[in-house]
């Protein structure tokens, strides 16, 4: 009776310890998925803005010098009739009435109202740049707030250009809190690289307007994005003013490289070692279902002339250490569970490093990852962020 019970709790010991290596498989491939999406939308949607950009340099390209001059001169001419705008916080309010009448003539080179591109090598930011601030305009790239001058080199302008951050699969103007005064930054207008200093970097509320006004004598053009990251409750400005065109834009800031190798290789020793930890749990699987067997084999008749106080001695001796074999067993399988969940958090965090690292010495396009989540975010609120 008491090997029969011992059996039957020595069958449900050995079930609990196997069935799980398919829930933790489903459980990292979905994390590793929910990890990847934002990364493989923002590269997909990134190519989407490159090949608008390589868009315009075609038509720009195809037109007649003419043309070109012609677009720019009416550029000049409208910046100059524009004079003082009237100012509002362009997430607030979409619907904006076309300042003097054709603003969404001036600079239409491809007819669906791309005026120029942003390129901000330091971040990765080639961005088109198209009229006004719609939700369609800031999801597919960055808006110029329609009641702002146009980028041209005159005297006396203050264009602005602004964009989205957080909008989830794009990477727009997330990274804008990496650059520092003396960054430069290009506008493209047609055949004119225009070159732009940062000067000025500040945080305001949506209602503050008063530092996107033109100032005399000053040829400025700002970057207006939300902030902080995911709460959005001011608006950070990135102020640059003209210093002439083809001045090469600040480059993205390097990083030993070594580290790249370390970050990887510490992202295949955590592979190696959640793989080392499926086998020994595996082999620990095993074990319990041969020593299952085993027991099942036990509980049933001694030998034909065995006396019977010897087969009892003998089971009772051997369930006691089948038993303490089972639970070191199953233990270690736990143990070996518990190390494999941490190894492949350890793999997502070294992979996500590495992918960051590779991103700061340039072999791959800026994303959001989340590195400047402490910049934007923890730091706005403890009142130590600095620019």
């Amino acid at each position: 009776m008491a090997a029969s019970k011992q059996a039957k709790n020595n069958g449900k010991a050995s079930k609990s310890g196997r069935g799980f290596g398919l829930l933790e498989t489903l459980a990292f491939l979905i994390g590793l998925a929910i990890f990847l999406y934002p990364l493989l939308a923002a590269y997909v949607n990134y190519s989407k803005d490159s090949a608008a950009v390589d868009n315009y340099d075609q038509i720009v390209d195809a037109l007649s010098p003419a043309q070109r001059k012609a677009m720019w001169r009416d550029a000049k001419k409208y910046d100059e009739e524009l004079g003082k705008p009237t100012l509002r916080d362009p997430f607030k309010y979409k619907e904006v009435k076309e300042p003097l009448g054709r603003y969404y003539k001036i600079l239409n080179v491809d007819g669906k109202g791309m005026m120029a591109y942003v390129e901000i090598p330091k971040i990765n930011v080639k961005l088109p740049v198209r009229h006004g601030t719609s939700d369609a305009v800031l999801k597919d790239g960055t808006g110029h707030i329609a009641t702002t001058h146009v980028p041209t080199d005159n005297r006396t302008i203050h264009a602005v250009i602004t964009g989205h951050t957080g909008e989830v699969g794009y990477m727009l103007f997330d990274n804008l809190t990496q650059l520092r005064k003396g960054d430069v930054f290009q506008i493209r207008v047609l055949k004119r690289h225009m070159s732009y200093k940062v000067d000025q970097i500040k945080v305001i509320l949506p209602t503050d307007v008063s530092a996107l006004q033109p100032i005399q004598n000053s040829n400025y053009v700002t970057l207006l994005t939300c902030y902080p990251y995911g709460v959005n409750s001011h608006r950070l400005i990135v102020r640059g003013h003209y210093i002439g065109d083809d001045v090469p834009p600040t480059q993205p800031e390097g990083a030993p490289i070594y580290m790249v190798w370390v970050l990887l290789a510490l992202f295949a020793a955590s592979l190696v070692g959640w793989y080392l930890l499926s086998r020994r749990r595996r082999s620990c699987r095993q074990d319990l279902e041969q020593m299952e067997h085993l027991v099942s084999r036990a509980t049933g008749s001694g030998t034909v002339g065995e006396p019977l106080a010897t087969i009892m001695v003998s089971h009772e001796q051997e369930t006691r250490a089948e038993a303490t074999r089972r639970r070191r067993l199953i233990k270690t399988r736990r143990i070996c569970s518990a190390l494999m969940w941490l190894l492949a958090l350890l793999c997502l965090f070294f992979a996500w490093g590495s992918v960051g690292m590779m991103m700061r010495i340039g072999f791959l396009p800026v994303f959001d990852l989340g590195y400047h989540w402490f910049d934007t975010h923890l730091l706005y609120f403890f009142g130590i962020a600095k620019f």
